[in-house]
């Protein structure tokens, strides 16, 4: 039954941002502006290494705020009762920024310590020879602790907006004690949530057409995520 369930769920988050009128140019909005910070990435990286490195892609969708800011009211708004039936418009940028950078900062302050591991053990990588196998481990570590600290984040963001401060999305023992009450969904909605954007990101590893789509798919994955994460931890409260 709980897996039945899930899957309802998750149906109705894929359809929820194609059931609002404006869904094209909502979503067209969030790409265009995930696909100008790409390139700009991109570029900035090629004038100073002479290579084009995907690092570029990934830190321009990370750095994403107005997107992330309206995924953040996307989530909000599947926490209130009644749901949201519809996305935020595209408006008050600023205050769109502000918001994600609150959650930029948040997700840094949850995954600060494997990028530590990643960034290291990339160093290590790099000098090759004894070091090589140490590299390779740091960097295992790190992409494991930070699918693991990833786990916390969609609680802590709704504790965060259930009381209006920074610490409770911060406390893991009260966020752990949330998540027990809705563990199966969630589990299965983090591994779901994992995987697609696995998908996605093979999908952007095509030539010219998949740097184009990415950030287009990237942005309606996280509507997704945030309805589907939404009505799981409003069940929590």
């Amino acid at each position: 039954m709980a897996g039945v369930g899930l899957l309802n769920r998750v149906a109705r988050a894929l359809v929820f941002p194609l059931e609002d009128r404006k869904w094209l140019s909502k979503i067209v909005v969030g790409g265009s502006v995930g696909l100008l910070l790409e390139v700009l990435f991109v570029s900035v990286g090629f004038l100073l290494t002479r290579e084009f490195a995907i690092a570029g892609s990934l830190l321009a969708q990370a750095t994403n705020f107005p997107a992330l800011g309206f995924v953040l009211l996307v989530f909000q708004g599947t926490l209130t009762v009644p749901q949201a039936d519809s996305m935020p418009p595209w408006r008050q940028w600023s205050a769109l920024c502000l918001k994600g950078l609150l959650i930029f900062m948040l997700g840094m302050a949850y995954e600060i310590i494997p990028l530590l591991f990643i960034v290291s053990g990339f160093g290590l990588l790099a000098r090759g020879g004894v070091a090589l196998g140490l590299g390779l481990v740091l960097m295992l570590l790190g992409m494991l602790a930070g699918i693991t600290a990833g786990f916390f984040l969609p609680m802590g963001i709704a504790c965060y907006l259930a009381e209006r401060r920074l610490e409770a999305a911060l406390h893991p023992a009260a966020i752990w004690s949330r998540i027990r009450k809705v563990l199966a969904e969630y589990v299965e909605a983090y591994l779901l949530s994992i995987g697609s954007f696995i998908a996605v990101g093979f999908i952007g590893t095509v030539p010219a057409l998949g740097a184009l789509l990415w950030p287009f798919l990237t942005f309606y994955l996280l509507v997704v995520g945030a309805r589907l994460f939404g009505g799981i931890c409003s069940e929590a409260g």
